[in-house]
């Protein structure tokens, strides 16, 4: 895994995923520092995923025609344009929610194309037998990210300098920009020609064929919808239930990027080691577990649950992640790798937005603990879709397409 083109998709994956998680952090502390409702912030965070329920699908169907190479070039001039426009909506006397909305959108709308391309050419990059390896490389550059930004936003929001968590996020656009810029140029098919409608078609209609992919996809809806509900619900619910600081609170978050590492570097040997099926639900079901435990510190006051709660939530699903990732290349044609993984994302990220909405939406019905109930039912809802399909009583990965 020491090519050049390996590393150039590296280096793209990791500084978009860096871009995406500085917003995702900054975000929701900015607006919490303001003095936002919790129905605002939901509603910000919300635009920020909505690119992933918009852009997956055509992106993924232009992505099996055209360069990808190309599609990655546009995807980080996107997170500088979003980047740009957050700065400077900082920068100015009011910064209206609503422009840090659209700047968190066209950032979030140049990581979906940075990741979908990234995805499609990663089987040409390294041998079938290294895409696990592969693939947690990757995660470990996110995770790290994970780690990274929520304490640098915090410190940021604090010391007042949101602005500067902005330009972190253009340095990771125009990181992505310079690795794809040295990806060799692929030639364009003949007859590429993209028919949108009937491009997504295929992919969909391959996922919805495919049980063990069905079941990803089900799973993958489920939780998001929970994990995005808590994403946008924790900041408000720890400073209210659990009387944590703007700092505390990027603490906890911070925890969970370590989670996300030491799982990226467990995954590649526990899915060598245990059996598929186990794997399948053992991501999941940690969830769950998170969730509760999160709850019983509310009802007792204490804060270090909610950080056990969060290294749990990175654990446990990015083992989830990266066999589920893996899978898919396997057992996906290389003509449709890019709509397969635009469809897989959708449903993976896509429900996002609508997670954070119904959060944002029982929050102000019945409080932020309720919110978190609801991401705890999502997140059980998870385990049900994968232990009644064929993914949890598989031995070993399946064969190739």
């Amino acid at each position: 895994m020491t090519s050049p083109r390996f590393s150039n998709l590296a280096a793209a994956s990791i500084a978009a995923n860096f871009a995406d998680q500085m917003m995702l952090a900054l975000l929701p502390l900015l607006l919490v520092a303001a003095g936002a409702s919790a129905g605002t912030i939901s509603a910000v965070v919300a635009a920020h995923a909505a690119a992933w329920l918009l852009i997956s699908l055509p992106v993924g169907a232009y992505a099996d025609a055209v360069s990808r190479r190309r599609i990655m070039t546009a995807g980080a001039i996107f997170i500088l344009a979003g980047a740009a426009l957050g700065a400077l909506t900082l920068g100015a006397e009011y910064s209206p929610p609503w422009l840090l909305a659209l700047s968190a959108f066209a950032i979030a709308t140049g990581v979906v194309m940075l990741i979908l391309s990234v995805f499609a050419l990663l089987p040409k990059a390294v041998e079938a037998r290294q895409l696990a390896s592969a693939n947690a490389v990757l995660e470990f550059g996110r995770a790290a990210a994970c780690i990274a930004c929520p304490i640098i936003a915090a410190l940021l929001v604090t010391r007042q300098l949101g602005a500067l968590g902005f330009a972190l996020a253009f340095a990771g656009g125009l990181l992505a920009l310079i690795a794809a810029w040295a990806l060799p140029v692929e030639p364009r098919q003949a007859g590429t020609q993209v028919a949108l409608i009937a491009a997504i078609r295929d992919g969909t209609t391959f996922v919805l064929d495919q049980p063990i992919l069905r079941a990803i996809a089900l799973c993958a809806i489920a939780w998001n919808s929970a994990f995005f509900g808590l994403t946008a619900m924790f900041a408000p619910y720890a400073a209210a239930e659990l009387g944590m600081s703007i700092a505390e609170i990027g603490q906890a978050w911070s925890i969970y990027g370590i989670g996300l590492l030491l799982g990226s570097l467990a995954a590649a040997p526990m899915i060598r080691l245990l059996p598929t099926g186990f794997m399948f639900i053992f991501g999941p079901a940690t969830s769950c577990f998170a969730v509760l435990l999160m709850l019983v510190g509310a009802r007792r006051g204490e804060t270090w649950p909610a950080a056990l709660a969060f290294f749990a939530l990175g654990f446990g699903p990015m083992t989830w992640l990266v066999l589920q990732t893996s899978v898919r290349q396997i057992v996906t044609p290389n003509a449709l790798l890019g709509r397969v993984g635009a469809t897989m994302s959708t449903a993976i990220y896509g429900v996002r937005p609508l997670g954070a909405l119904a959060a944002g939406g029982t929050a102000a019905l019945l409080g932020t603990h309720a919110a978190l109930w609801l991401s705890a039912l999502l997140f059980l809802l998870s385990c049900v879709f994968l232990l009644l399909s064929p993914a949890a009583r598989l031995r070993a990965l399946p064969t190739a397409a």
